[in-house]
């Protein structure tokens, strides 16, 4: 049963005049909330994010009064469709995200229903608590959707799910009731229920659903742990103390809309200490997890051999992947905690011993907590993002895989579903949660095709029936949402289904919350977000896709894990950390460009003014491109929509001044630089730049060399060696700011090498970043072929600017057909530091570097971290306890988006996360360090102090 479409969008203007938050209602933003990580999509009505309390009253008074159906939502991570339908939704996460209070001595929490998980833990680690449930989404996961979902982790082996540690909720019903849901003990509860109220017939009626089945609640429930289909009735069946937010618990939303929750802490794990166990076949990983779980682990995790693959070709899990040994089938992840480092050393050691004894596995590496430990579960946590991202129309699908079995009788249920997916002619790629029955196996299918859709109903019927014959349960971690809820009432039986009914009637007898969810659902099939009508429209790009086979399919690579809206750590993704806005996440981008080039969008598609809009806030930093699970490439797909509408609409007067800008440097420096410099710093120049291109009057623009560094060269440049280097003249090395050429000689001299100078020309950055691609790879290629003489020699080019590097071998690469000079644009083109750290490796520097500051604080650019890593700055140092890197994300300039009039402030805002309080904060006699060149403008304009490139900060010191 579906639920019925609303045949026109409600008019929320007057709902919107009442609110302190925002009401969204235009078509695109409603298109990026008609998705999660779901295989689903369904436009909402409209898209509300209240402010405060007051705001969810009002919106829920509101849609009650004019009959229309709320959705409250966090993340928008769910894999099984509880956060899309055809609603207003209420999107917690930009603003009811606070921690309202914290007991340390009674360890507890009362946080707002939009508050991230990792977010509140980080604030509990000083205490030494935190909340312990642990899903893979935890760095963006909202604490009320992990209530609503009733989610669990790694950790559930011993810390159980959600559920285990709810104490209380304030909660408001459709109807504007507000409940204060707590444990009661049998008098208070009966006090209540005798009352006339709202409350007290809640109270009394569910008391007498419980007492009609308690029987059959005992019956039918599953045995297994994990387990979160239906309601939680099984809660309230072996105890005469009664709390109605364990009710809420697990409830997807339907029965009402969370204020505020209070938490159960627990005290942080001592010592921890993990062992990786690996296995030539995935069934013998299986069949392992008995023998080791009397050895009393925190987690067992599995990843099978696509998962582990993926990571070692993934560029940010790649550098993890140091403990794979070998060519595993499946490796097992087995966490320890404990008391001391000898517990959690010997257990797993006991465990190796045990395991070799039985022929189980083949290696073993045992890591106590520290930076290796950590490497294992960066691994782990990205495994579910990497696997969605398989490139290809099939696509590993959520919908079989929340499986709860009885640890018993798992290996032979994964034999039985691996034949099961074998009739039907589907490979499967699985990981997750071995220690309690919960592996999520995806089979891999393409819902645009016909026969694929019938397989998807075919797999999960057969395993439908196969995860009842071993009693398993069908909702172990992911809940019912779209994918499951139609299999209740023959899961629960119709008695138990009846009393799912009866309690979505009674909390939401007008079936306003989040209706189709749990009770009264479609089938799996109906609403997916890809079926036999989806079709891409044609795109004529510049970039060619190579890896990811076509512009189409690199959009298709989001899955919706929303690893891009986190908040914590890493560079991904700055406009969002920024912002909070789903529109301003990749994940929103993502949405938007597939919606745009399927025609769901507007009519103009991808040259639609509106994607532009949405694309603005994109600030080329390439975080997506490593950061993202999926590897999702947004900076070279927003060069490629920017083309496809300068074609369409033209380009303004302040991109024409961006593409033309390396040109400008070269006419502007040397003579007639004084000059130039003093008109571009006046007022009154500035004020006219504000006003006829949009660049800021509160910035300079970056003032231009009297004397460009390919003529200092020319006259200083007498070291001779038979070690030979290419240094690359990039546009901001040579016009503008010489001092980085110089100290990079010198270096580089030092170092034993003599150096050629490429003054080759532009690499192109600027008009790669800025959609010009056709005139970037025409000009570009007076580049590379001035490149190509050396590259032939057989010489290395060194660049110091690391966007004119990314430019060269990571965007170029995908611009050329020619994979000869492809091959030599990605092994021959590299960072200064990353080629210093190489020779050094090989042995064929007899010297060491020194930083020349006791205090050397680095901040890493975004295309230097995503593409290239910044340890080879470090690694090359005598006196690496000098070094300190700021961890900042984004500096917020970009290229010159800090410089455009209608970013000004969020660029300030991105540098304000973190980077600009830490250098303020820092020792005024400190160095800092910033290798790109709009870093240091940054970092200048907004905190007064002067950053230097590394090649400045370093000196050699011979072995």
């Amino acid at each position: 049963m579906q639920v019925p479409k609303q045949k026109t969008r409600p008019d929320l203007s007057f709902l919107a005049a009442q609110l302190q938050g925002e009401v969204l209602t235009d078509a695109g933003s409603l298109a990026m909330y008609a998705t999660d990580a779901s295989i689903y999509q369904i436009l909402p009505l409209a898209v509300v994010l209240p402010k405060d309390e007051n705001d969810v009253v009002k919106t829920v008074s509101w849609a009650s009064d004019k009959k229309l159906t709320i959705l409250p939502r966090g993340g928008g991570t769910s894999l099984a469709g509880q956060t899309v339908g055809q609603s207003i939704i209420l999107d917690f996460s930009k603003y009811m995200d606070q921690t309202l209070e914290i007991n340390q001595e009674e360890k507890w929490v009362r946080v707002q229903p939009g508050k991230v998980r990792d977010v509140l833990n980080e604030e509990l680690a000083p205490m030494g608590l935190h909340f312990p449930v642990d899903p893979a989404t935890s760095s963006r996961a909202n604490v009320g959707g992990m209530v609503g979902n009733n989610s669990s982790g790694t950790k559930s082996i011993i810390y159980g799910k959600t559920v285990d540690h709810i104490i209380a909720a304030k909660v408001l019903l459709s109807d504007g009731t507000l409940l204060h849901l707590k444990k009661t003990d049998p008098e208070t509860y009966q006090q209540i229920a005798s009352q006339p109220s709202r409350e007290g017939e809640i109270y009394r009626e569910f008391k007498q659903i419980i007492e009609q089945n308690k029987t059959l609640i005992k019956e039918k429930f599953p045995k297994v742990m994990r387990r979160v289909g239906g309601y939680n009735l099984d809660e309230f069946v072996n105890t005469d103390e009664w709390n109605l937010a364990k009710l809420i618990t697990g409830s997807e939303g339907t029965l009402a809309t969370t204020l505020e929750l209070t938490l159960n802490l627990e005290p942080l794990p001592k010592f921890k200490s993990v062992c990786v166990v690996h296995f030539t076949a995935v069934l013998d990983a299986v069949g392992a997890v008995t023998p080791i779980l009397k050895y009393k682990p925190s987690a067992v995790e599995i990843l099978d051999k696509i998962v582990v693959d993926l990571s070692r070709e993934n560029l940010t899990t790649s550098r993890h992947c140091h403990f794979i040994s070998g060519n595993p089938d499946a490796i097992l992840i087995v966490e320890f905690y404990g008391e001391s480092l000898v517990e959690v050393m010997e257990r797993p050691t006991a465990m190796i011993k045990d395991l070799q004894e039985q022929g189980l596995g083949y290696a073993y590496p045992l890591f106590p907590q520290g930076p290796e430990y950590e490497d294992v579960w960066v691994v782990r946590k990205k495994g579910l993002g990497l696997m969605l991202g398989i490139k290809g129309k099939k696509k590993p699908l959520p919908f079989i895989e929340d499986a709860g079995i009885p640890t018993v009788h798992l290996k032979e249920y994964i034999d039985r579903t691996l034949q099961i997916c074998k009739k039907h002619e589907t490979d499967v790629a699985m990981y997750a949660h071995v220690s309690v029955g919960v592996i999520h196996v995806r089979p891999i299918l393409d819902l645009r095709q016909e026969a694929d859709i019938n397989r998807l109903k075919a797999i999960a019927e057969d395993t439908f029936n196969l995860v009842m014959e071993y009693g398993g349960s069908w909702s172990g971690e992911h809940g019912d949402g779209l994918v499951r809820s139609a299999f209740n009432e023959r899961f629960f039986g119709t008695e138990i289904y009846q009393a799912f009914v009866q309690v979505k009637q009674l909390f939401d007898p007008e079936n306003l919350m989040n209706p189709g969810k749990i009770v009264k659902a479609q089938t799996i099939e109906h609403n997916l977000r890809y079926g036999t009508a989806y079709r891409d429209q044609k795109v004529a790009t510049s970039f060619l896709y190579k890896t990811e086979q076509s512009f189409q399919e690199s959009v298709h690579m989001c899955t919706g894990v929303g690893e891009c809206r986190k908040l914590l750590g890493g560079t991904m993704c700055p406009s969002f950390k920024a912002t909070r806005d789903e529109e301003h996440s990749t994940r929103g981008r993502a949405n938007a460009l597939r919606m745009a080039m399927s025609g769901q969008w507007d009519e103009k598609g991808l040259s639609s003014e509106r994607l532009q809009e949405t694309l603005s806030l994109c600030l080329s930093c390439k975080a997506c491109k490593s950061e993202c699970p999926s590897n999702v490439d947004m900076a070279k797909m927003k060069s490629d929509v920017m083309q496809i509408y300068f074609d369409k609409n033209g380009a303004g007067l302040r991109d024409k001044m961006i593409k033309n800008a390396p040109m400008m440097a070269r006419k502007f420096s040397g003579f007639l630089a004084s000059l130039v410099n003093v008109i571009q710093a006046s007022s009154l120049f500035r004020k006219g730049l504000d006003k006829i291109a949009g660049i800021d009057q509160r910035r300079i623009l970056p003032a231009y060399a009297t004397e460009p560094f390919y003529k200092w060269f020319e006259k200083n440049n007498h070291f001779k060696s038979d070690k030979k280097v290419v240094l690359f003249a990039d546009t901001y090395l040579n016009f503008h700011e010489p001092t980085v050429g110089k100290a990079a000689l010198k270096l580089l001299n030092d170092c034993g090498f003599e150096v050629i100078l490429a003054n080759v020309g532009c690499c192109q950055r600027p008009k790669i970043s800025h959609g010009f691609l056709r005139g970037a790879k025409k000009e570009g290629m007076r580049t590379l072929n001035g490149l190509l003489k050396y590259m032939d020699q057989g010489l290395d080019i060194v660049l110091c600017e690391p966007s004119c590097a990314s430019a060269l071998n990571d965007d170029f690469p995908d611009l050329l057909e020619d994979d000869i000079l492809v091959k030599k644009l990605k092994k021959q083109v590299l960072m200064i530091d990353l080629f210093l750290a190489r020779e050094m490796d090989k042995g064929n520097l007899p010297i060491k570097l020194k930083a020349k500051s006791d205090q050397l604080w680095v901040h890493g650019h975004c295309h230097q971290k995503a593409l290239y890593g910044t340890h080879a700055m470090k690694k090359t140092l005598l006196n690496p306890e000098s070094y300190s890197e700021i961890p900042s994300g984004c500096c917020g300039m970009a290229g010159s988006f800090g410089y455009e009039k209608e970013h000004y402030e969020i660029s300030e805002k991105i540098g304000q996360e973190i980077l600009f309080p830490a250098i303020t904060q820092s020792a005024p006699d400190a160095t800092l360090a910033a290798c790109g060149f709009s870093c240091r403008h940054q970092i200048e304009h907004f905190t007064g102090r002067k950053a230097k490139h590394w090649v400045e900060c370093v000196e050699v010191v011979l072995d």
